[in-house]
């Protein structure tokens, strides 16, 4: 007969080895024994961070944990069978039995362990369960992405909760019903958005959304504005009469593209092949690394911004980037 190892009964500079040597999945399975466990998991746990996904699903929350070497290890806590917690490890399959957690608590103790610092949290779903207790315990988001399939309710919720403590929100639908709300979140201080195309003129989204945005990057993909919208709105930056924040703006799918349209009255100055050269060295453009036109132009406080554009795939894109 095997006899257990009490390990609870080593002092804690003998436990600090032990933890240094365990499997993250280990660790979070000894974590989510007891309390006792979760925080000692929490503190002898070497200092190693992963990046975790946070999707909620209609019956189910589930964290994905990219690993180093490869493969990720997948957790699953479904709100009707809570006695139980799924695990997708590589090529295998494993129930652990669930001590009395919560789905905030599971979703607590798993971000202590992994003390992530990257967290993306995908809503793509229409959930069956209370899922804004789970937004509570989240202390910071990388990324909120909200998909087509996610009720208005919970998307609505989730801005107003999380934006905050977001650094980057990708929305596909945009969950506002109407513009008063719209021009709510719009004019939040984001540092990084991107929206795709959810029938936006319902909004009437138009030029002087751009001029009253508060993102620092912001990202519109297949969005209607014209050339002459952005070549508005490029003149109202240089005259200092548009968002300060701004320091990357991108607008994809704009249909005909004519250079004379968009750089009409700029003073744009067309790159050298060194300023090409020193632009793509320092990773400027987030959109595509080689583009068919670049220029630059300075504000008459002398600061300078690029406006660069590429065709791929039959699309126009055109970036927009604020020297530092």
């Amino acid at each position: 007969m095997t006899t257990p190892f009490p390990l609870l009964c080593l002092p804690r500079l003998a436990l600090i080895p032990v933890f240094q040597c365990m499997e993250l999945i280990e660790v979070i399975a000894f974590s989510l024994l007891s309390k006792r466990t979760h925080n000692l998991s929490k503190y002898l746990r070497k200092n190693t961070s992963f990046r975790c996904i946070l999707e909620i699903e209609t019956d189910c929350v589930c964290m994905r944990i990219p690993l180093t070497d490869g493969p990720s290890l997948t957790l699953y806590f479904y709100t009707d069978d809570s006695t139980m917690i799924e695990v997708m490890f590589p090529y295998k399959k494993i129930q652990w039995k669930n001590i009395g957690l919560s789905t905030e608590q599971w979703v607590e103790r798993v971000l202590d362990v992994t003390q992530c610092p990257s967290l993306s949290v995908k809503l793509d779903a229409v959930p069956k369960f209370d899922v804004f207790s789970v937004f509570e315990v989240i202390p910071k988001v990388t990324v909120l992405e909200i998909w087509s399939n996610c009720c208005n309710a919970l998307a609505k919720r989730a801005l107003q909760v999380l934006s905050p403590v977001t650094s980057s929100i990708n929305i596909l639908k945009a969950p506002f019903s109407n513009q008063e709300e719209f021009q709510s979140f719009w004019m939040g201080n984001v540092e990084f958005l991107s929206i795709y195309n959810d029938n936006l003129s319902r909004f009437q989204f138009n030029l002087s959304y751009l001029l009253i945005s508060n993102a620092v990057k912001l990202e519109l993909n297949e969005v209607p504005l014209s050339l002459r919208d952005l070549n508005r709105f490029f003149s109202y930056w240089l005259d200092k009469t548009s968002n300060h924040r701004l320091e990357h703006l991108s607008v994809k799918s704009l249909g005909h593209f004519d250079e004379n349209i968009l750089l009409s009255g700029l003073n744009a100055t067309r790159f050298s092949e060194n300023r090409t050269r020193e632009l793509l060295s320092t990773n400027t453009f987030s959109q595509f690394r080689v583009f068919t036109g670049g220029f630059d132009v300075r504000r008459k406080d002398g600061k300078l911004a690029a406006i660069t554009f590429a065709k791929t795939f039959g699309r126009t894109n055109i970036n927009f980037d604020v020297s530092p």
